[in-house]
C-alpha cells in the first residue's frame, strides 16, 4: 500500500485542503494575530513535533545534514519564509479574489520554473490541462462574470503574493534534489528548524519595533495549532513525499484544488451560498488535473 501509485495523489489532494484552510484561517485572524508571529510559532511547534520521531534519523545522518545545511536552509527560506511569511503579510492588504488568482497561478509558475531551471518539458496535453485548470480557478474567483476581471486592482499585497508564489515554485522545483538518504519527515524537520531560526529575528522586529504581540486567547491557540498540524507538519511532509514520487510539475497541478476546497469550506463552515459558477469551475479544475496527470495510452 505504501508504494501504491495512487498514494501521492491522495496526499497532494490533502495538501490542497490544508492550504485552503490556511488561507481561510489566515484571513480570518488577519486583524488579530500578527502575520510574522503566526509564521514563527507554526514552524517552531512543527519542528518540535516532527523532531519527536526524526531525532534519531537526523543524528545518524548528522554529517549529511551538515553537508547539506545550505540546501536545507534554501528550502526553508523559499518555502516556509519566502511563501509562508509573505503570504500572511499579503493577507493584511489584498483581497480574497486576488489571492485566489495568484494561488491558481502557482501551478503554472512551477511548470515554467521547472522548464527554466531543470529543463523539464510539458506537452500539448499537459498545457491544455494547465489552461483548463486555471480557467476553472478564474471562473470561481470571478463568479463567472468576465467583467470582474476588468475591475481588478492590484496593490502592495498583490505584489507580495506574486513574490510568494514565485518563491514557492522555486522551492517545489528544487525539492526534487533532496538527498535520498533522508526521509521526507527528517528533511522537513531540518527545514522547520531552519525556518524557525530565520523567522526569530523577523518576529522580534514585529514584536518590539512594531509593537504587535500575540494575544493570549482561544483564537491564538486554535489558529496557531491548526497552522502547525495541517499546513505545516502534514502538508509539508505529504508534499515532499509526493514530489519525490511524481515530480514538481505533476504535483503542481493539485494546487488548483485549493480554491475548490476554499469554496467548500466557505459554504460549509461560513454558510456562504454555493452557485453554479462554483460547480462549473470545479468541473474544469478536475478535468484539467485529469488531462495533465493521466498517463499516455
Amino acid at each position: 500500500m505504501k508504494n501504491s501509485p495512487v498514494i501521492p495523489y491522495i496526499l497532494l489532494t490533502l495538501c490542497a485542503l490544508f492550504w485552503a484552510g490556511s488561507s481561510v484561517v489566515g484571513r480570518h485572524v488577519a486583524g488579530e494575530i500578527p502575520p510574522l508571529a503566526l509564521n514563527f510559532w507554526r514552524w517552531l511547534f512543527a519542528f518540535l513535533i516532527v523532531l519527536t520521531w526524526t531525532s534519531g534519523e537526523l543524528w545518524r545522518h548528522r554529517q549529511l545534514v551538515l553537508q547539506k545545511w545550505k540546501y536545507i536552509s534554501f528550502l526553508a527560506l523559499s518555502s516556509a519564509i519566502g511563501f509562508g511569511a509573505l503570504h500572511y503579510v499579503a493577507l493584511q492588504y489584498t483581497t480574497a479574489i486576488n489571492g485566489a488568482l495568484f494561488q491558481g497561478l502557482m501551478s503554472i509558475c512551477i511548470l515554467i520554473t521547472a522548464l527554466i531551471l531543470l529543463g523539464d518539458r510539458f506537452g500539448v496535453r499537459e498545457g491544455i490541462g494547465v489552461a483548463m485548470g486555471f480557467t476553472g480557478v478564474a471562473v470561481i474567483v470571478t463568479r463567472g462574470d468576465v467583467n470582474v476581471l476588468f475591475g481588478l486592482t492590484f496593490n502592495i499585497g498583490d505584489i507580495i503574493l506574486f513574490l510568494a508564489t514565485m518563491s514557492y515554485s522555486v522551492y517545489a522545483v528544487f525539492l526534487r534534489r533532496a538527498p535520498g538518504e533522508l526521509s521526507s519527515s527528517a528533511l522537513m524537520a531540518g527545514m522547520f528548524g531552519f525556518a524557525a531560526l530565520y523567522m526569530l529575528p523577523l518576529w522580534l522586529v514585529e514584536l518590539y519595533v512594531f509593537g504587535r504581540s500575540v494575544p493570549m486567547n482561544l483564537t491564538a491557540v486554535w489558529s496557531i495549532g491548526f497552522m502547525t498540524l495541517g499546513p505545516s507538519v502534514l502538508a509539508q511532509i505529504f508534499w515532499a513525499y509526493s514530489v519525490s514520487r511524481v515530480g514538481p510539475g505533476t504535483a503542481g497541478y493539485f494546487i488548483y484544488l485549493a480554491p475548490v476546497f476554499g469554496v467548500v469550506l466557505a459554504t460549509s463552515l461560513l454558510g456562504e451560498q454555493f452557485y453554479m459558477f462554483h460547480a462549473a469551475g470545479i468541473v474544469l479544475i478536475f478535468t484539467g488535473i485529469w488531462l495533465a496527470t493521466r498517463k499516455q495510452a
